[in-house]
């Protein structure tokens, strides 16, 4: 924070005195400046935000493939996907034409809202394990190294001054990381709990407005179960703007069809974070579309429980409703998108447009 010094200069025989002439030569400091999301959203009358985790397009124009989504949606998740890219210049990024095209042009010159999204996870391709993503030329050995630690907070802060956006995620699926490694020792959960806090009050000191928040896989998908929820009683509820979910209920052994998801499948998760009326998001959700899941009316009947039978209708202040990806991706067996990749709207898509 910087300091300005007022200096007043005595004039004896005007009514100056020794201690006007101390008070005025205390420093002051400078008023801390606030910044103002350059998103303001209209609340929409349903109650809640619809977007996409993924505008993939099937035409190879994102400019499309984004102009469709504002059909129907109002937020967008934005990953940077070049191979260079991470937290540590995640604002670079944003700041020069990658984030005139993905963030100005297609999002938010289409009506739509960013949610700014970094991750400091990566997989090891040999083994499959997780493991810290570091930038070349580091050696970062474990969540507690300082270095990283002093790395992800700057790429984060200077992301958000970057972007200014109105929902900033400091981690995606931050959980995977729990299932791994437990939540102590040099790579335990706690360092990044204690991370995450240090990232949330920096931000919010910058700008009040922000959501702010990280994201839990509802599901460990590559294990075909469900994620163990209780790492949420390792955080402060005050500093998790939003309870946000990735979710893909198709996955679990236990779930084959909509009618097996519990009604208490996500509103459990309250009772671990302590609280009832936190707002809550899904970033990325979605529906097989496969046989055993039930086909494409089975998505279709997903989309209408996930907005009512298994959130609202349990009381919980659903916020943001992302879906996977607006269509069916490239070698994606289950076709979970919205629309096929010869472009016919499923029922979900219709669904999607009703809600």
């Amino acid at each position: 924070m910087t300091t300005m010094m007022i200096l007043v200069l005595p004039i004896w025989g005007c009514g100056g005195s020794e201690n006007d002439v101390s008070a005025a030569n205390t420093t002051m400091p400078t008023p801390q400046i606030t910044i103002t999301p350059v998103d303001t959203p209209q609340p929409p009358e349903r109650g809640f935000y619809k977007g996409f985790a993924s505008l993939l397009p099937i035409d190879d124009s994102f400019e499309n493939s984004h102009k469709k989504a504002a059909e129907h949606a109002e937020f967008v998740n934005i990953w940077v996907g070049a191979p260079d890219a991470g937290y540590w210049n995640l604002a670079e990024y944003l700041e020069g034409s990658w984030g005139d095209n993905f963030v100005e042009s297609f999002v938010r010159e289409n009506g739509m809202v960013p949610i700014i999204n970094m991750s400091f996870i990566d997989k090891d391709p040999a083994t499959g394990q997780l493991i810290l993503k570091i930038p070349e030329g580091k050696n970062y050995t474990s969540l507690s190294d300082p270095g990283f630690r002093e790395a992800y907070k700057k790429g984060a802060i200077a992301a958000f001054k970057t972007s200014k956006s109105l929902y900033f995620s400091v981690g995606n699926e931050v959980n995977r990381w729990y299932e791994q490694y437990g939540a102590n020792g040099p790579n335990g959960f706690e360092h990044f709990v204690s991370l995450y806090e240090e990232i949330y009050d920096a931000i919010k000191k910058l700008s009040p407005k922000t959501q702010v928040f990280c994201i839990f896989a509802r599901e460990i998908v590559d294990e075909n179960r469900e994620a163990d929820l209780s790492i949420l009683e390792m955080f402060n509820p005050a500093k998790l703007d939003i309870l946000a979910f990735t979710s893909y209920p198709f996955a679990p052994q236990s779930i084959n069809k909509v009618s097996d998801i519990p009604d208490d499948y996500y509103s459990k998760a309250l009772k671990y974070l302590g609280v009832n009326n936190i707002p809550f998001g899904f970033t990325e959700l979605t529906w097989s579309t496969m046989d055993f899941s039930g086909g494409e009316e089975a998505q279709a009947k997903f989309l209408a429980d996930a907005a009512g039978r298994l959130t609202v209708e349990q009381g919980m202040n659903l916020h943001l409703l992302g879906w996977w990806s607006l269509y069916d991706l490239e070698g994606d067996p289950h076709g979970t998108g919205l629309i096929t990749r010869d472009g016919r709207e499923k029922a979900v898509y219709k669904a999607w447009a009703g809600l």
